[in-house]
């Protein structure tokens, strides 16, 4: 997936598995999966099968956050972002479009929603203290949009120190074009994008 001319550039170096993982699953909320609800949504059915099929496995070494965008009813903490992105506005804390898709492997008991404003997750909240206290040393990343919040977590996890490996059926985006491209581009620079079966065999080696 890595593309040759960024090989060729030097971008041909390799992240590994920690002992530590952490699952984050961005914005997988019913206003980016639920069809009716915002113009941002797109079909993430598969994905979220994909995405418990992760939860399951990592519970037993791991945590789990997710993270709900969302913003106030005057939209001031939405910054500047939402003059290019009028549809963030159907993003209202408390509304339908704001809710954790019910589909999704969630325990209150276990988990941590964070709510964020920005596309990463890093920005404006706790997550990296959560993440430094935990010890991670591995952030696996699900959610949506492959070319918005979850590219934006990615590099930031990287540049806080933590390897992001971003689990390839787990993630999904409005345009394939955008998809596509933003997996080539994260697998180049600034993670390892890996598939389901790689990353359950990883976390099944750590319950062993």
């Amino acid at each position: 997936m890595r593309d040759p001319a960024n090989i060729k550039g030097g971008f041909s170096g390799e992240l590994r598995h920690g002992s530590s993982p952490t699952l984050i699953v961005v914005d997988f909320q019913r206003g980016f999966t639920e069809q009716g609800i915002s113009p941002l949504w797109s079909n993430c059915d598969s994905q979220i099968e994909n995405t418990n099929a992760l939860i399951k496995q990592i519970r037993p070494v791991g945590k789990v956050i997710f993270t709900i965008i969302c913003y106030d009813d005057n939209f001031i903490d939405a910054g500047k972002w939402i003059e290019k992105a009028e549809s963030l506005r159907t993003l209202r804390r408390g509304t339908a479009a704001s809710e954790l898709d019910p589909r999704l492997d969630y325990d209150a008991d276990k988990d941590l929603i964070l709510y964020k404003t920005q596309a990463s997750a890093f920005f404006g909240t706790p997550l990296n203290g959560i993440l430094a206290n935990l010890k991670t040393d591995t952030l696996i990343v699900a959610g949506a949009t492959t070319s918005g919040c979850v590219r934006a977590s990615v590099v930031d996890a990287m540049q806080y120190g933590y390897a992001p490996f971003v689990a390839l059926e787990c993630v999904a985006d409005r345009s394939a074009a955008q998809h596509q491209s933003n997996l080539i581009d994260m697998a180049s620079k600034y993670a390892e994008v890996q598939t389901n079966d790689q990353l359950l065999t990883y976390l099944r080696a750590l319950n062993d």
